[in-house]
């Protein structure tokens, strides 16, 4: 009986309980009985507790089961419209077909081995530099991003050149490029959905049809009056022509995007980070437009496309800030695009933003920059992914290190951190709170729409 008890304890609360049913002498048979039917009603009555537990475990399936399924179906919803949203441009009633193709890999040449080799002893560099520090960040969306990319840091800590590089020649596909260009993930997504992959090129389009826009290229459409909804049925050729006409220069990128889904011309293939580096690129020489040789600085480069074009818009001094693993991605970008002798890489002679027309090193290296060495810093894309620390005191290294200008390109819509648990940063909000900045202008970012361009002056150099 004292063991039928134990084992109904472990089950049942209060049977076991050795005070109610253990006792010095051996119970009688009426005793016995008692007990036995007490521990009766006891497991009736927990019976009645599981059935009703039971129940409700069931309504509340059912109740979650139909929750799934108008969350499902408002999530394809909100999907679907906030898809059509980032368009900028209405098509009418006919959706345009936009021609696209994935680039093929980039087999390695005997260049693009010598690249990778420089890559990788600038990395190395930095990565015993940045963990001698303990200086690399946590918990923001780049930290997230970097246990994305084991494809990549794997290829780096192999330090075989050829591997890097045949890596580097199919970056568009591969996970280095997660939160740059497109990354494995969405790789993976376009291939295996064609009308995702349809609905991409259509935003590619919209993207080219925005840069011709903003740089007084092409009309811009009025829903009040006039043609409308014709824009995105315009020929990418026309719209390409329209732009060179414009800016006077080819605006075809370097064809070194291996893996990447662009749109097709008879001339160059387009991504959309091409079109948004054009017009930044194109949009800083505005601003600078009374110097004839400009320095600039920019943190967080991403793929390296803005530098490039930067270039090609006239004499450009060009520094870059970012971590020692997606400098990779920028410095192989550069270096296919750009003159190697103009590149130079962290740790290699003449390596500073005074001594060469394209200088890429580690966010560290930014505490050894002199005062007052760039005439525009700027951001794009990046700042609120960055925990508010470490964006502080990039804004308060930027009023020592700049020249009088601040040049930002982000959103404000302080969405959570990718992968972590925080909100974004408001970039204005945060550099109000910093002070020591006066905005000059803000406006809608041409290319990409609830994003914002500003630009700010350092008030103790405003004069």
């Amino acid at each position: 009986m004292r063991n039928i008890l134990k084992r109904m304890g472990a089950l049942l609360p209060g049977i076991g309980d050795r005070k109610r049913f253990e006792r010095t002498a051996a119970p009688s048979p009426t005793e016995t009985e008692r007990d036995l039917s007490l521990a009766r009603e006891m497991l009736d009555v927990k019976a009645q507790e599981l059935q009703y537990a039971w129940e409700h475990a069931h309504k509340l399936d059912k109740a979650l089961q139909q929750l799934d399924v108008l969350y499902r179906s408002t999530a394809e919803h909100v999907s679907a419209s906030r898809n059509d949203a980032i368009l900028a441009h209405t098509y009418g009633s006919e959706k345009p077909t936009v021609p696209s193709l994935i680039v093929p890999d980039l087999p390695p040449s005997d260049r693009d081995v010598r690249i990778a080799e420089r890559l990788l002893k600038a990395y190395h560099r930095a990565a015993a530099e940045e963990s001698a520090r303990r200086s690399a960040a946590s918990g923001d969306s780049w930290a997230w991003i970097k246990t994305l990319q084991g494809e990549f840091f794997d290829a780096l800590e192999r330090k075989d050149p050829h591997y890097l590089a045949e890596y580097l020649g199919a970056m568009g596909r591969r996970d280095a490029t997660i939160g740059i260009d497109q990354g494995n993930i969405e790789f993976e997504k376009l291939t295996n959905d064609p009308g995702k992959r349809d609905q991409m090129a259509l935003h590619l389009k919209d993207k080219l049809l925005s840069l011709a826009e903003a740089v007084g290229a092409f009309p811009c459409e009025n829903p009040e009056q006039g043609v409308w909804g014709k824009g995105l049925h315009t020929q990418t050729d026309v719209l390409v022509e329209c732009i060179e006409r414009t800016l006077g220069i080819d605006i075809s990128p370097p064809a070194i995007d291996g893996g990447l889904l662009k749109i097709s011309s008879s001339r160059a293939l387009f991504c959309e980070r091409d079109c948004s580096a054009l017009y930044t690129a194109w949009s800083i020489r505005q601003i600078l437009a009374k110097q004839s040789e400009v320095s600039v600085c920019e943190i967080g480069a991403g793929s390296g496309r803005v530098a490039y074009w930067s270039h090609r818009f006239g004499p450009t001094r060009y520094t870059i800030y970012d971590l020692p693993h997606i400098n990779v991605v920028h410095g192989n970008y550069l270096l296919r695009s750009l003159p190697e002798d103009q590149v130079v890489l962290y740790g290699e002679p003449n390596a500073s933003p005074a001594s060469a027309p394209t200088t890429i090193l580690p966010y560290f290296c930014m505490e050894k920059t002199p005062s007052r060495s760039f005439d525009l810093i700027f951001n794009q894309d990046s700042f609120p992914e960055i925990q508010s620390e470490i964006v502080t005191g990039y804004l308060n290294w930027i009023k020592r290190a700049s020249r009088g200008l601040l040049y930002s390109l982000n959103h404000e819509s302080r969405p959570l951190t990718i992968g972590g648990d925080s909100l974004q940063v408001n970039v204005p909000e945060l550099i109000d709170k910093v002070g020591g900045f006066r905005r000059l202008s803000r406006s809608p970012y041409w290319l990409r729409r609830g994003y914002v361009a500003e630009l700010y002056t350092i008030l103790d150099q405003a004069g």
